[in-house]
């Protein structure tokens, strides 16, 4: 290979360190309108009236939209392949506001000078209810978040008992294989919600082409899903909807959401000219797409060998005001946690997903997976050390190999990919672990412990997600590769490009990198799960 496991320089590395314009807010017309948002300072209340002519009036306004301006179709920001595992529960604007920040209403003008008058004009009558803040209260709480009827949710979901998602998976007799264990353990553990703090916040603009068509150009991981999103949003088929991913100054997850593209998309679709939102890093910060808040019970037993015989896993998890991502995040915690321990013959792996009138959570590395493993591979070691065993031997007796079981994936009976045996065996190695453990005594007052801890992770959904990429043949002998997956800081477009480079054993310079554009990209599920290169 001439490329592929060589460093070369990123296909887009002059650009970037020269200062060249190319993330979204560089590209966007200077003549574009200013579009910010009107938030609530409420966690839970009612819109009873909101009067808006003294902010039309501000000289440079050119919108000012309300509830009673935007479709009432619900929706769902998931970025995920159709038909999303998340609840229908939006609207663009509600006249039930369910956290501090939720969208009482969209400003759009001239100058932004003109916006933050505007903003400061519109007067709203609340009606203002207790919220719901507490997750170990939310389930049957008589306080709904979402008490309307034209709630959908295609699986396992209650809005009518704070649910977003609940569920039971149930292999063998838990509890009688629990009371047979010689050593047991029997543990809450609580994570907080994250939130993430890309360098490049929010931001989406819009415009009308010359075929009335709406474009969107938008810093996401998901540009096809956008072109859904935005369509289901505005109540106008996804064929009127092009997405254009210019570079992403980060995303971990917040953008495999729609934050912010459906403000100026409205505002666009509604006075025909081009706008735009940039997220100040408040926004970002309490109306976005942070880590679910999760608390998982764990009761976990072993024979006197120390091999895992039962596993016992419940996931309280927070979504939030809403609940995309809420019944898709919560699996990860269970299915990525369990299936580390081969030997277990009885698990069960409960959740309920609840809704809170707090920011609503979302897609952040790891994926539910973080949390889950946090308190299985915790009680793991609790248990190691019930038994006076060695956490790393612990793990080496039970940990996944291949060709054996994979607990929690009833769907994949043989585990067909696996070297944990030798990755655990080399980390050992390198940490100097049979010299340091538990800890060394550093003779000034210190010691300094070490600890082990396994993990999992797949690329991408499997038997869902897709990838797709063209390569085009130029009249002048070079090469248009064309990637529908997005490159948010990761490397793909170079990484594609050298294994194209190397499969046409061609020069790397002649291979052209072309960015996603729904219109003429190839479809891709979006870069999220480890799923670009791979």
């Amino acid at each position: 290979m001439k490329y592929v496991n060589k460093p070369v320089p990123k296909t887009d590395a002059m650009s970037l360190v020269t200062g060249k314009p190319v993330y979204t807010d560089d590209l966007a017309p200077s003549d574009c309108l200013i579009v910010k948002i009107l938030r609530s300072p409420h966690a839970n209340a009612w819109v009873e009236e909101i009067k808006t002519d003294a902010a039309k009036k501000i000289e440079g306004i050119a919108c000012v939209l309300t509830y009673e301006d935007v479709s009432h179709k619900r929706f769902t920001l998931a970025g995920q392949t159709a038909p999303e595992i998340s609840p229908w529960d939006r609207y663009i604007i509600d006249k039930h506001v369910r956290f501090v920040g939720d969208p009482v209403a969209i400003v759009a003008g001239e100058t932004e000078e003109a916006v933050d008058k505007a903003l400061k004009r519109i007067k709203v009558k609340y009606r203002v209810e207790e919220a719901v803040l507490d997750i170990h209260t939310a389930k049957d709480n008589p306080i709904l978040v979402h008490p309307e009827d034209d709630w959908y949710m295609p699986v396992g979901g209650d809005n009518k008992r704070n649910l977003c998602s609940s569920n039971v998976e149930e292999v063998g007799d838990v509890d009688a294989m629990l009371e047979k264990c010689a050593y047991k353990v029997d543990q809450v553990y609580h994570t907080k919600a994250n939130q993430q703090t890309m360098m490049e916040t929010f931001r989406t603009y819009c415009y009308m082409d010359h075929f009335q068509r709406l474009t969107v150009v938008s810093s996401t991981q998901i540009p096809f899903h956008i072109r859904r999103i935005v369509g289901n949003a505005l109540n106008i088929p996804s064929s009127k909807v092009r997405v254009i991913k210019p570079r992403i100054g980060g995303g971990f997850g917040a953008k495999q959401s729609s934050v912010s593209e459906v403000f100026p998309a409205l505002v666009t679709w509604v006075t025909g000219r081009p706008s735009k939102i940039v997220f100040s890093r408040k926004e970002s910060m309490i109306a976005s797409s942070p880590r679910h808040e999760m608390e998982v019970h764990i009761r976990m037993g072993a024979d006197e060998n120390g091999i895992v015989k039962a596993i016992d896993l419940y996931t309280l998890s927070n979504t939030g005001a809403y609940g995309e991502h809420g019944p898709t995040t919560v699996g990860l915690s269970g299915h990525k946690s369990i299936a580390l321990y081969r030997h277990t013959e009885a698990y069960r792996f409960a959740y309920d997903v609840v809704y809170t009138n707090m920011q609503a959570a979302g897609a952040y590395r790891g994926y539910g997976a973080t949390q889950g493993i946090f308190a299985v591979e915790s009680a793991a070691d609790e248990l190691a050390h019930k038994m006076g065993m060695d956490p790393v031997k612990f793990r080496e007796l039970n940990m996944p190999m291949e060709g054996e079981a994979l607990p929690g994936y009833p769907d994949v009976p043989i585990n067909g990919s696996c070297t944990m045996d030798k990755c655990l065996a080399r980390a050992k190695e390198m940490i100097g672990w049979d010299e340091k453990y538990p800890f060394r005594d550093m003779g000034n007052g210190k010691v300094r412990g070490v600890g082990i801890a396994m993990a999992m992770q797949g690329s991408s959904i499997a038997g869902i997600d897709v990838g797709g990429a063209d390569i085009k043949l130029n009249e002048d002998g070079s090469y248009t590769l064309a990637l529908g997956c997005s490159d948010m800081g990761t490397g793909c477009d170079t990484i594609l490009a050298q294994m194209a480079a190397d499969c046409l054993d061609t020069d790397m310079k002649n291979i052209v990198v072309f960015s996603v554009d729904t219109d003429i990209s190839p479809y891709d599920s979006g870069s999220y799960a480890s799923s670009t290169t791979y």
